[in-house]
């Protein structure tokens, strides 16, 4: 359900698997779009600079090309709708959905914007008088109340939103219950354990089978070490290398004195007088090695808390105790407080995205493509019938790791 790029350092691998399994198991695999899947943030975060580490710009290209194809959403088993954030107040029916050119980037309104970044409401499960609010924490889109997913789910005859977007502590969160059907309005899943490797959450998937939801945990496993903002180890060293040369230097320099300068004739004097300077140099030199060498490790105790890799959140910068103590003490939530600026969409003006030679070729031919690929897939999201009032509820059972 999206966000297969940024805020790691194996985001190629993992975007290169999904392909694999999509080209595998094209009638049973499918990948949705989420809120990453585009220029603007991989290009903030740490997706391009991957990309150019590991292959090249053309190969970045290449997957932004692919990302714009990817469906917005999913109607599973003629039940549950599939979506990476949530609703939007323009869209009524799901054949609104329809009608979305999603071959570019996402803008900062508007229905493909809600379906990429809309969240449920912080008091989901209270009344409230508006059905959507605008999203603070998200600087863009929508929050959706209880009401508002009710609503849409009627409408469309639908049982359940099925959403991911927002780290759990647990992997998963059941949103409140349909009165009417006793089903949870919305499930939220996240499937990255450990999240930024700071987060220390479990992740969860949904296996839905002979009309059973089985919820299932997993958690983190040792993965390979890299170094923040993939530095090489010359690069990453010479911090810690030239503070420890500084401090030799200094050692020797200060091996003459004050006495020492004061009793030397005029011409030795000065010849100590430029030492002292050097020296004074020197020690300014050594200060700022070691804040570099703070620095990158701090750096590499955060982990992906880093939208960079390269610089500290400022919420770290303006804290007190050690990082390394700070985030031992940190909590689930105290986390994704210090985490909660990464949350938004970046500050800088989303632009159009300029496309490629294979982009515009594909643009020019959009219409005879839909036209073609209609009959056998639907390639803006794989639309059932809507459901039977007769059919029965699924079961919801729980793997909960202890």
């Amino acid at each position: 359900m999206g966000d297969y790029v940024d805020r790691g350092n194996f985001s190629v691998e993992c975007v290169i698997l999904m392909f694999v399994y999509k080209i595998l198991h094209k009638n049973t695999f499918f990948m949705l779009r989420g809120n990453h899947e585009c220029r603007h943030l991989t290009e903030h975060f740490t997706f391009k600079e991957e990309c150019k580490h590991k292959y090249d710009l053309n190969a970045y290209e290449s997957i932004m090309d692919t990302f714009d194809a990817l469906p917005l959403c999913a109607i599973m088993n003629k039940q549950f709708f599939c979506v990476h954030g949530g609703i939007s107040p323009e869209v009524r029916k799901i054949e609104d959905i329809m009608d979305i050119d999603r071959f570019h980037e996402p803008k900062t309104s508007g229905i493909m914007c809600d379906l990429l970044w809309a969240d449920p409401m912080e008091d989901f499960g209270s009344s409230v008088d508006e059905d959507f609010e605008f999203n603070s924490v998200r600087g863009c889109s929508y929050s959706f109340s209880f009401n508002a997913a009710l609503d849409f789910l009627a409408r469309n005859r639908l049982l359940s939103i099925i959403r991911a977007h927002e780290a759990q502590d647990m992997g998963y969160k059941m949103h409140r219950k349909n009165d009417k059907t006793g089903f949870p309005s919305v499930i939220t899943l996240f499937s990255a354990p450990n999240y930024l490797d700071t987060y220390n959450n479990k992740a969860a998937i949904l296996k839905y089978e002979n009309n059973v939801i089985n919820i299932r945990q997993f958690n983190a496993t040792p993965h390979p070490y890299c170094l923040p903002g993939f530095m090489n180890v010359m690069t990453w060293s010479l911090p810690f290398v030239a503070e420890k040369v500084a401090d030799v230097l200094l050692a020797v320099f200060r091996l003459i004195n004050d006495k020492e300068v004061e009793a030397m004739e005029a011409a030795q004097k000065e010849k100590a007088l430029l030492l002292r300077n050097k020296i004074q140099s020197i020690g300014r030199i050594a200060a700022l090695c070691k804040q570099m060498r703070t620095e990158r490790e701090a750096l590499s105790m955060i982990g992906g808390l880093s939208a960079s890799g390269t610089e500290l959140p400022p919420t770290l910068k303006l804290t007190e105790q050690p990082i390394a103590e700070t985030l031992a003490k940190s909590s689930f939530e105290g986390i994704r407080k210090i985490d909660i600026q990464n949350e938004a969409l970046p500050s800088s003006p989303l632009r159009e995205s300029i496309p490629s030679p294979n982009s515009l070729r594909r643009y020019k031919s959009r219409d005879n493509i839909l036209q073609k690929k209609a009959s056998r897939e639907k390639i803006v999201f794989h639309l059932a019938e809507t459901p039977t009032t007769e059919e029965p509820l699924p079961e919801i059972k729980e793997d909960i790791l202890m």
